[in-house]
């Protein structure tokens, strides 16, 4: 028998249903991410707003789904006959998000099915790889190094963001300069944001989140007039070598798939294919 679950609470999503996304962990680790953000903005007192869903069987869980409003729906690996239910268990209780986004084939039946019963199309806006990497092959060096990013350049970082999310998400997700502020000055104090370092000068970023076992590598960016000296690749590389040395298991990242250039970075450090993710955009609907 078909149940649907509820959640408001991410430590107790993920206690319930943690081991589940570990099976796939590079695949779910958006899911883990969007749920330890919570936990934190929730361990200092803020209101998260957080909608947690979980699809089980008699068998166990079979589909999870997170979303913060006003942001985008993140569904888990599921099958085709548990998109469905899933979908109509959201239309019914009237969620409302402005994308989809999870592992290829599931955000496209996601999409289709989310269409018949509510009128809204969508486009595929993003088409991500999804690598992990368990030994880094680190690149011939450059000039500079990694270092922490500091709270005095954080105004250069919510800079950076900002150009990150406008360059790589759809409007949606565009942030204010304030919201990117507020951004760059929480993961800098989490200890969370990197930057390649050139005689004194911050030139490239990085920045992780993830499990006790996943660092996910993210917010990989360089400015305009600083590319194509082989900074993003430096302290990606140097990243991901730190978090495996600490302890973790495998770092990941997600890939644009329309960019080759990044592509190439990636698996020139070590990256290797784990599967595909999808962000389709949906219209205002009828």
């Amino acid at each position: 028998m078909m149940q649907v679950a509820f959640e408001k609470n991410p430590k107790d999503f993920l206690k319930k249903y943690g081991a589940y996304l570990a099976q796939h962990e590079a695949e779910h680790n958006l899911i883990f991410s969007i749920c330890q953000n919570a936990e934190g903005r929730a361990a200092r007192g803020e209101q998260t707003g957080i909608q947690l869903t979980a699809l089980s069987n008699d068998e166990g869980v079979v589909m999870l789904a997170v979303q913060t409003p006003p942001h985008n729906l993140v569904l888990s690996r599921a099958t085709a006959a548990d998109v469905d239910k899933l979908a109509e268990t959201l239309a019914n209780q009237n969620f409302k998000f402005p994308g989809i986004v999870g592992p290829s084939d599931v955000a496209h039946l996601f999409a289709d099915k989310w269409a018949q019963l509510t009128g809204q199309k969508s486009v595929e806006f993003m088409d991500q790889i999804i690598y992990s990497i368990t030994k880094v092959l680190m690149p011939d060096p450059v000039e500079g190094q990694m270092r922490l990013a500091r709270p005095d350049e954080a105004k250069t970082i919510a800079g950076w963001i900002k150009e990150f999310t406008e360059d790589t998400l759809p409007k949606s997700e565009h942030i204010s300069a304030e919201a990117a502020l507020q951004r760059a000055q929480d993961i800098i104090g989490l200890r969370r944001m990197f930057v390649w370092d050139v005689k004194g000068k911050a030139v490239a970023q990085a920045s992780y989140s993830g499990t006790d076992t996943v660092g996910r590598i993210s917010m990989v960016y360089t400015p305009a007039d600083e590319r194509g000296h082989g900074y993003a690749k430096a302290v990606v590389a140097h990243l991901s070598q730190e978090l495996l040395k600490a302890g973790k298991k495998m770092c990941c990242l997600y890939a644009d798939a329309r960019n080759p250039v990044s592509n190439s970075i990636y698996r020139k450090i070590g990256y290797e294919f784990v599967g595909r993710s999808s962000l389709y955009v949906l219209d205002s609907g009828k």
